[in-house]
């Protein structure tokens, strides 16, 4: 599909004639997020993907604020902005959803 649009309307991509086009696929991987209740989720992620793209994936199937999710893998806190490729995410890894308090 890409490559059809790269053909139909090359000026909109900045590209004439000759130009050189690389094509980078990133490779899905299936991770597993275990919640408080011991209930696990499958989300389908890249490793190129942050850690708030998942926080908002989760978001979106479970319906907890992303400010309410704190997510443990190999016993660090993922940090929002980085990637999930700098903690060593890789295809079938468990990571764990830890509700945040709220204070009151």
């Amino acid at each position: 599909r890409i490559l059809q649009e790269l053909s139909e309307d090359r000026s909109s991509f900045g590209l004439s004639s000759g130009s050189t086009v690389m094509l980078l696929l990133l490779r899905q991987l299936q991770v597993f997020v275990k919640n408080h209740e011991n209930q696990t989720t499958t989300y389908d992620v890249t490793e190129e993907e942050t850690v708030d793209e998942l926080l908002r994936k989760i978001y979106n199937k479970e319906k907890i604020p992303a400010d309410q999710q704190r997510l443990i893998f190999n016993g660090k806190q993922l940090e929002a902005g980085r990637k999930l490729k700098e903690y060593d995410v890789v295809d079938g890894s468990t990571i764990y959803l830890v509700l945040r308090l709220r204070g009151g």
